[in-house]
This record gives C-alpha cells, sequence and structure tokens, in this order.
C-alpha cells in the first residue's frame, strides 16, 4: 500500500528545513527499512516499481517528494545542505537508522550529505549515478534540466523505448511539476559542487550503480576508481545499457543491489 504523509521536523533541523510529503509502501513494523531519494525533476511516485518490489521482499519503504519537487513546498533556496536538512528528521518507525537509503543522482548527493553529517543516519548507502562532482560550468546541465521540463509522454518513449509506460507517465507528470526557477536555482546554488570527500569519509557500506561509459554517466570510472582507493567498504559498478536514470532503465539490477547487502 502507499499513501502520503508528513513528515516530523525535530528542533536539531536548521530553520530553512521544510516538511516533505511521504509515500510508504508496505508494513510499518517490518524489520528491514529503506528511504528512497528521488533525482531532480521526478518525485517520490517514480520509485513505484523499486519500492513496491521491496516491500514484497518484506522491506517497509518511505520516499519523500524532495523541496520543490511533487508536492513539497517551494523555497528561495535550493542547496543541498538544506535539501539534507529536510531529509535528515526522517527515521524508521520506532526510530533508530535507515537499514538502506537509495539516492538517485540529486537524491543520491542529498543521500551523501546527510549520512556524512549524521553517521547514524543510515547504515547503508545506495546510490544511482549520483552526482558527486561538476567540474567546470553547469551551464550545460541547466539547458539540459530546462529541456527535460518540456517533456511529453511521446518523446519520452521516443528516447526511452524500454521504459515501462508507467514510467513515462509518472515522469512527464513530475517534470511539469517542477518549475524552471526550482531546477536552475538548484543547479547554481550548488557550485563548487564537490562531494567526493564526503563520500569517501562515510563510515558505512557504499554501493554506486553507474550509467553505461557509452549513455554519458554522471558518476565515472575516475571517481570510482578514487574513492574505491580510500574507502575499503565501496563498490561500484556501470550497468551495461543503463542511462542515468538507472532504476528505469534497469530496475532488476536496483533490486538485486538493494537486496544483496552491504558492499565487500
Amino acid at each position: 500500500m502507499d499513501q502520503r504523509e508528513t513528515s516530523p521536523v525535530t528542533a536539531a533541523t536548521t530553520p530553512t528545513a521544510v516538511q516533505l510529503p511521504l509515500m510508504r509502501w508496505g508494513r510499518a513494523d517490518a524489520s528491514r527499512r529503506a528511504l528512497l531519494l528521488h533525482g531532480l525533476t521526478s518525485a517520490a511516485a517514480c520509485w513505484w516499481r523499486v519500492a513496491d518490489e521491496l516491500a514484497e521482499a518484506g522491506w517497509s519503504v518511505t520516499a519523500p517528494d524532495l523541496r520543490g519537487h511533487g508536492l513539497a513546498p517551494r523555497t528561495r533556496r535550493y542547496d543541498i545542505e538544506r535539501f539534507a536538512a529536510d531529509v535528515l528528521p526522517l527515521v524508521p518507525d520506532g526510530g533508530g537508522a535507515w537499514d538502506l537509503v537509495v539516492g538517485h543522482s540529486l537524491g543520491g548527493v542529498v543521500a551523501t550529505a546527510a549520512a556524512s553529517a549524521e553517521p547514524g543516519w543510515a547504515s547503508r548507502l545506495l546510490l544511482l549515478d549520483p552526482v558527486i562532482t561538476i567540474s567546470g560550468g553547469v551551464e550545460e546541465f541547466v539547458r539540459g534540466t530546462l529541456t527535460e521540463l518540456k517533456a511529453t509522454q511521446e518523446s519520452l518513449l521516443r528516447d526511452h523505448p524500454e521504459w515501462h509506460p508507467e514510467d513515462v507517465f509518472l515522469k512527464v507528470q513530475s517534470a511539469h511539476r517542477t518549475s524552471p526557477y526550482v531546477a536552475e536555482s538548484f543547479l547554481r546554488h550548488n557550485t563548487p559542487w564537490a562531494y567526493e570527500k564526503e563520500l569517501t569519509e562515510y563510515g558505512r557500506p557504499v554501493t554506486v550503480l553507474a550509467a553505461d561509459p557509452d549513455h554519458n554517466p554522471a558518476f565515472t570510472a575516475d571517481e570510482g576508481r578514487r574513492i574505491g582507493h580510500s574507502k575499503a567498504d565501496f563498490h561500484w559498478t556501470a550497468v551495461e545499457g543503463a542511462g542515468h536514470s538507472v532504476y528505469r532503465d534497469n530496475p532488476a539490477a536496483v533490486i538485486a543491489a538493494a537486496l544483496a547487502g552491504p558492499a565487500r
């Protein structure tokens, strides 16, 4: 089942933290708890396939709409630290750490920033083609994202014929709910963009599923080698044939990585 709720905000958050609308799948009292963080121009509902499969495997799954996305509040600032402040108050029912936090793209860097700020918040990270580093300017990202906001079902089906029709519908819906101001502000409010140090110093296991090298991955092989050299409990792999939206292109690979346990 899934339903929208409102997350609590505690005194520990920054003054600019906002309450995020949540979607839930599975039993609240499940022994394993996962938090899923979507990417730029997406929303919680876009996790429908991954969340449903994890719930069927016995997990309790929670996914928020991040600030400026879906039905979440709009704000004046969209820097990563504020995104992290929004998600840190989210904890499993009964407290304790999330057994797994999955983050795609924007959600991957938000998960990294939150977990490095509060090491007890997540026991493991699974990051899907996360944007850990941007070298140089963001103009190319801005142009690409503003174009993405205009996507239609026809254009997405043409560009991604392998996507499930529900993925196409939900991506168009979430993109149209994201304003150009939010998308552009997010990219411009986070320069310089460098979170490799935070990921390397996070003291729990991390797995990265990157896009195929032939599909312009956000997470590069150079990043994977550098982080792997410094962090023993880190594993990364490029998912053959997958583009940036790894969980839409190959949901089975994401589910398998989620259920496989910590990086070895």
